[in-house]
């Protein structure tokens, strides 16, 4: 996408932007492996925001979630 010069957002030229769609998990935890079952809320962010990717894969009818990072923690409730 991009932006034309827009002086409430401190853009003095025209600039590209990227955004993402994100959407949150409830997950549970079962041996050390963070699964889910249902999809949250669809947020849309500027990409430059995004910390790290995860995957997925289907088990047993439940998602299970693929992080490979070190330095982001999965939020349990």
């Amino acid at each position: 996408m991009e932006l034309s010069p827009t002086p409430e957002l401190n853009l003095n030229a025209p600039t590209t932007i990227i955004l993402a769609v994100i959407q949150g998990v409830k997950t549970t935890i079962k041996h050390g492996i963070h699964y889910y079952k249902e999809l949250g809320v669809d947020e849309v962010v500027d990409l430059t925001t995004v910390q790290c990717v995860v995957g997925r894969i289907q088990d047993r009818g439940e998602w299970a979630i693929v992080d490979r990072s070190d330095n982001v923690a999965i939020q349990v409730d």
